[in-house]
C-alpha cells in the first residue's frame, strides 16, 4: 500500500475495553473496561541460514511465530481466573453465615439449610457449626437443624456460623491439572492525534482493534492480592493460536492461509465509512437491465492504495436523471435499478458524506 508524505501522525495510548466470546456460540464469555496495563507482543527466529566462505548469513528462514497478549484491568473477574485454569465457574456457591439464635430451651435451632465446607465430607452426620467466639465445632445436624454437643441458656441469644448455599454466590473451582480456555478476544484501543480530524472528536481521531480468532489462555495468574493499600486486580494473559482464515490453496509458494490475529485502525467522525476513499468506480460498462426487473448498480469504491471494495450501499445515494425516469427508477440508498420501460438514462452515485465523490452508470433498459 503507497503512503502519504505528510500524512497526519497516529498516537495509540490507553485501552478502552477488552471482550472475550466463546468461539462456537459467540456468546460474550469476558469484558472489563477497566484495564490499567496492556501489552501485545511477536517474535519470530530468524532461522539463519549460512553457506560460502566465513560462513555469512545468506537467508533468514523465519519460523516459530508468536503473538502473546497480557492484559491488567483494575476490577476483579473470575472469569478470566477461570479461563486462566480452565476451572468450573457456578454460582451457588458455599458461604459463611451467621445468625443469631434465641434459646427456647437448652438446644439452639438455626434456619438455614446447613451443608459441609469445602473440603469436608458431604455425608457426615454433621456440619461444621460455631457458637460465640470459643472457636469449638459443635456441629450441625442437616437434617433436624440443631447444634449439637452445647447447651444454651433459656431467653438467651447467641451468635451461630455454620455454612449453607448462597444461590448468587458465584463459585470457581480450581482444578490441579490446568486447562486453559480458547477464546475470541477483542482488545479496542484508543488513538489520538496531535490535531483532531473535527472540532467534535477534539485529538482522538479513532480506535485500534486487536483481533485474536483463538487466544489461548495460558500463564494466567489466578491469584488474589490481599494487600490493604493496593487493590486485588485482574491479569488476562493469552497467546494467539492459528486460525484458518482462508481455505488453504493448492497453489505452489501460496501460504496455509492461517492468521494469528489482526489489527484494524477505525477512524472516527461521521465520513469514517468513507474517509480513505478517493474515487468511485462503475465495472462492468453499461447496465443493462429488462423491463419488469431489477439489477444492482456495479459502483465500488476505489481506496487511496486503488484496492476495489464493494460499498455499504446505505452511505451512497442514487439518483436518475431527470429525463430517465419514464425508463428506470432507482433504490436512494440501495442502488437497486427498476426497468420501467425499454430506453437508456443515466444514474448519479454520490458519497453521502463526501459530496466530491461521483460517478455516472449508464444504463439500458431492453424489452420484456
Amino acid at each position: 500500500m503507497p503512503v502519504q508524505l505528510n500524512k497526519t501522525s497516529v498516537y495509540v495510548k490507553g485501552t478502552a475495553e477488552m471482550t472475550v466470546r466463546d468461539i462456537v456460540t459467540r456468546n460474550l464469555i469476558g469484558y472489563s473496561n477497566r484495564i490499567d496495563t496492556s501489552n501485545l507482543t511477536s517474535s519470530v527466529n530468524a532461522g539463519e541460514l549460512r553457506a560460502g566462505l566465513g560462513a555469512p548469513i545468506a537467508i533468514n528462514i523465519p519460523d516459530s511465530a508468536t503473538f502473546t497478549g497480557e492484559v491488567t484491568s483494575a476490577d476483579f473477574s473470575l472469569e478470566a481466573r477461570q479461563f486462566a485454569t480452565g476451572g468450573r465457574l457456578r454460582y451457588n456457591g458455599i458461604v459463611p453465615v451467621k445468625e443469631y439464635v434465641t434459646a427456647t430451651d437448652t438446644t439452639l435451632k438455626v434456619t438455614g439449610e446447613p451443608i459441609a465446607n469445602y473440603g469436608e465430607a458431604e455425608d457426615a452426620a454433621t456440619y461444621s457449626c460455631y457458637v460465640g467466639k470459643d472457636g469449638v465445632n459443635y456441629g450441625v445436624d442437616p437434617k433436624t437443624k440443631t447444634v449439637q454437643g452445647f447447651t444454651a441458656k433459656v431467653g438467651q441469644t447467641y451468635c451461630v456460623m455454620y455454612f449453607a448455599r448462597l444461590a448468587s454466590a458465584q463459585e470457581l473451582s480450581i482444578p490441579t491439572v490446568f486447562n486453559p480456555t480458547v477464546a475470541h478476544v477483542t482488545i479496542k484501543m484508543a488513538a489520538y492525534s496531535a490535531q483532531g480530524s473535527s472540532a467534535m472528536n477534539g485529538s482522538l481521531v479513532g480506535f485500534l482493534y486487536i483481533v485474536i480468532p483463538r487466544a489461548q489462555f495460558i500463564n494466567g495468574n489466578a491469584g488474589v492480592n490481599g494487600s490493604q493499600t493496593e487493590n486485588a486486580n485482574t491479569t488476562w494473559s493469552f497467546t494467539a493460536l492459528p486460525y484458518e482464515d482462508v481455505e488453504a490453496s493448492c497453489s505452489e509458494c501460496d501460504t496455509d492461509g492461517s492468521v494469528l490475529g489482526y489489527m484494524v485502525y477505525v477512524p472516527c467522525g461521521t465520513d469514517a465509512a468513507t474517509r480513505a476513499v478517493k474515487a468511485l468506480a462503475i465495472v462492468g460498462g453499461i447496465v443493462t437491465v429488462k423491463q419488469g426487473e431489477t439489477a444492482q448498480t456495479p459502483v465500488h469504491y476505489v481506496m487511496e492504495d486503488n484496492e476495489l471494495v464493494t460499498p455499504n450501499y446505505a452511505d451512497l445515494t442514487f439518483t436518475v436523471a431527470e429525463d430517465g425516469g419514464s425508463y428506470a427508477s432507482v433504490g436512494e440508498h440501495t442502488g437497486i435499478i427498476n426497468g420501467a420501460s425499454a430506453g437508456s438514462t443515466t444514474i448519479t452515485v454520490k458519497v453521502t458524506a463526501k459530496p466530491e465523490l461521483t460517478a455516472t452508470a449508464n444504463v439500458t433498459v431492453t424489452a420484456a
